[in-house]
Parts: structure tokens; C-alpha cells; sequence
């Protein structure tokens, strides 16, 4: 029954204009954007034969939301988030098409890709505080948990597709055709967005009443450190990403030296994680109530962590993709809950600020990333990524002594 009214809420959410569109939106930029990843990834370890390059081209894409996330949130109160987006998808496509004539011309080098990937960062930054607080604000605070959290399973979707698309491009094409599609497909996104039309502002200042531009990104991080569910799933939201996604990077890494597999299989073995995320959440945009959203949050973190300890253990090909798959599932309650809980946590007026500092506490990815890389250089991925996820899971462990919100069920 509770599924039946999970599915009702859904299908009311299609029938607002706009939402639909966002949604579409996010299934094409959510496959070029795993797809960029894993063929990044996979084309330099091939041309440099280095666990750190590969790093420091996976850092590249995550560099620009510690730098300007908190920025963008900003920004976001003050320009039209519908405009914002528009303009972030319409540089990236011609971005795409000045790559793309690289590649097919034969001059690509692996600095091109990492300035690339750097660049196409920058669109990421709106993800949070642009096109998810949009998509909430459309759907109402009533909604919202399940609009986000449909969302955020269409974004795992395509963190399984992705990797997918990428092995099998790289295997039987080259990185000439990722860059192809990413523009067909980003066109595409650029379109319905276009479509779009947002509802007029609620609980926002009006513009003679709001602080200065640094004044409210003061006031931002203030009031982030005062909610303390928001205070919660910035400290987690910190943890997984330096201990815990930047693991998954070295997949090509241990796909090709340690699994002994090509491309194609190491685009299978990426897009586990998607998948299992996948099936959570859609279990959980239906069954899903207020009262479990932080457990749900924590045990999702602890899941994808324990995975990736169990991953670096295993000679097994077949047994990487059932623990990967089964990581997926649990993280899926991480993944849902970190743009609910702060969305609903933050005062209307300033979920845009608060969204962006979740972007910069996504962007210690690239940190994680390159010690990871180091580590693979100096261990060995699959050592590395070990003592890596044990980090991880003695932060957890710090972070549920020291703030009790996160052990909470209410919000």
C-alpha cells in the first residue's frame, strides 16, 4: 500500500510542468558525466600506464566544487537559476565541440582532457543549488523528499549507464565518440531545460533587502553550523567523498592490472554501483518515511565504505560486481537523503547557499582522489583503497560519537 502511494505522488509530480523536463535534463547530463569519467580514466591509464595521472585527471572534474560551489549558491539568488543553467549547458557544449575536433584531428593529449574535464566541472557546481533546488522549489515542500529523491535515482541511473556507454566506446571507438555523443546528448538537456518555466519566488528577500554578495555567503556558512541536520550531512557528505568515492576511481586501475580485464568489462564494473544504487532508490522514492531519512543517510555512508573494504580483498571479477551491486543498494540511502535532508532542513531563503557549501564539501573529492592515487602508486589499488575505506569507517565512527543529529531518526 505505501508503494501504491509512493507511485501516486510520482505520477503527480509528472503532471507539474517543468519537472518532467528537469528530470530528462538530469538523465542526459548524468550520462556524460559518467561516461566522461570512466573514459577519462580509462584513456589515460592507457596512454601514461600511471595510477596517479589518473588521479589527477578524475581530481580535475571535482576540483571546481570546492572552488566555486559556494559561489554558484550565491549567484543562484541572484540570477534566474532557469538562465544559470542554460548558460552552464550552452559553454559546455561548445566546449565539447572544440575537443571533439581535437580528438578526431589526432592532436588529443592527456592535458587537454584534464583541462576538459576541469572545465565541464564547472557546470557540475549548479547541480545542487541551481537545478535540484529548482526541481524543489516546482515540486513544493510537500513533495519535495519524493521529487528529489526520484531524482537522485535517475542520477544513479546513469552512474550505471555511464560506465557502460564509456567501455564500450572506448573499446571499439576511442575518446573522439564520447566527446560526439556528450554533445548530442547535452543538446538535448539544453532543450527541455529551455522548456521549463519556474514559479514565481517564495520566502526569498526582496532584492533591496538582501545582504551584500559575500555578506550572505558569511550568513550561509553560519547557518549551515546552527541546523544541525544540515550540519550532519555536510560532515558525512565530507567523509564519503575523500574516503569513499574517490575509491571508485581507481577501478580502470584495478579492472586493468589487478582483474586483468579490458574496457568494456571495466565499464561493466563501474556501472554496478550505479545499478544497485539505482534499485534503492527506487525502492525508496515509494516506501521510504521522515522518520528513517538520517538512519538512512548514515547506513548508506557505513554500506558504500564496508563495500569497497570488501572490493579490495577480492581476485574475483564475477564477486567484484555482486559486492559492488550490493554497495550500490545501501548507498542508495546516502544518496537520496543528502539533497532531501538539506533541502528541507534549510530555510527557504537560503537553500541555495546551502546547497552550494554541499557542493564544496563534494568538491574534497579531488583531495581524496589524489591520495588515493598516491597510495595506488606507493600499495597497490587494491591495498590502498583498503586502508582508505578503514579511514573512512573510523571518521564515521568520530562523526556519530561527536554529533548526535546523526544518530537521530527525526530531522
Amino acid at each position: 500500500m505505501r508503494s501504491m502511494h509512493g507511485l501516486l505522488r510520482i505520477r503527480r509530480l509528472v503532471r507539474i510542468r517543468g519537472i518532467p523536463n528537469l528530470w530528462c535534463a538530469a538523465l542526459f547530463i548524468g550520462i556524460v558525466r559518467w561516461t566522461e569519467i570512466l573514459a577519462l580514466g580509462i584513456y589515460t591509464y592507457a596512454e601514461t600506464a600511471s595510477a596517479f595521472l589518473v588521479a589527477v585527471v578524475a581530481a580535475c572534474n571535482w576540483v571546481p566544487n570546492a572552488l566555486f560551489g559556494a559561489l554558484v549558491g550565491g549567484l543562484a539568488e541572484r540570477i534566474d537559476r532557469r538562465r544559470l543553467l542554460l548558460i552552464g549547458i550552452g559553454v559546455y557544449c561548445a566546449l565539447l565541440g572544440v575537443l571533439a575536433f581535437v580528438a578526431l584531428k589526432g592532436w588529443l593529449e592527456v592535458w587537454h582532457v584534464a583541462a576538459g574535464t576541469f572545465a565541464s566541472g564547472l557546470l557540475w557546481t549548479t547541480e545542487y543549488p541551481v537545478r535540484k533546488t529548482l526541481l524543489g522549489e516546482m515540486a513544493g515542500a510537500r513533495r519535495a523528499a519524493t521529487a528529489l529523491s526520484f531524482d537522485i535515482a535517475i542520477g544513479t541511473a546513469t552512474l550505471s549507464l555511464g560506465p557502460l556507454t564509456s567501455g564500450f566506446l572506448m573499446r571499439d571507438f576511442g575518446l573522439h565518440a564520447f566527446y560526439l555523443l556528450a554533445i548530442v546528448l547535452m543538446s538535448a538537456a539544453f532543450a527541455l531545460v529551455a522548456g521549463v518555466r519556474p514559479p514565481a519566488s517564495r520566502g526569498m528577500p526582496a532584492p533591496a533587502e538582501r545582504p551584500g554578495f559575500l555578506a550572505s555567503l558569511v550568513e550561509g556558512f553560519r547557518h549551515a553550523r546552527a541546523i544541525q541536520p544540515v550540519a550532519g550531512v555536510l560532515v558525512i557528505t565530507l567523509t564519503i567523498n575523500f574516503f569513499g568515492f574517490s575509491c571508485l576511481s581507481m577501478l580502470p586501475v584495478i579492472g586493468s592490472s589487478k582483474l586483468m580485464v579490458g574496457p568494456d568489462l571495466v565499464g561493466i564494473l563501474s556501472s554496478m554501483t550505479g545499478a544497485g544504487s539505482f534499485l534503492g532508490l527506487l525502492l525508496l522514492t515509494a516506501l521510504a518515511r521522515p522518520a528513517w531519512y538520517m538512519r538512512l543517510f548514515v547506513a548508506g555512508t557505513i554500506s558504500m565504505l564496508g563495500a569497497i573494504f570488501v572490493l579490495s580483498t577480492l581476485p574475483w571479477y564475477a564477486a567484484c560486481l555482486v559486492v559492488l551491486f550490493l554497495g550500490g543498494i545501501g548507498e542508495a540511502g546516502f544518496a537520496a537523503m543528502q539533497a532531501t535532508i538539506t533541502f528541507l532542513a534549510a530555510p527557504a531563503h537560503l537553500r541555495s547557499r546551502i546547497m552550494g557549501l554541499l557542493v564544496v564539501c563534494i568538491g574534497v573529492g579531488p583531495l581524496g582522489i589524489l591520495h588515493a592515487g598516491a597510495m595506488a602508486e606507493w600499495l597497490g589499488a587494491d591495498v590502498a583503497i583498503r586502508v582508505i575505506a578503514i579511514e573512512g569507517l573510523a571518521c564515521c565512527a568520530l562523526c556519530l560519537w561527536r554529533l548526535p543529529v546523526l544518530r537521530r531518526s527525526a530531522l
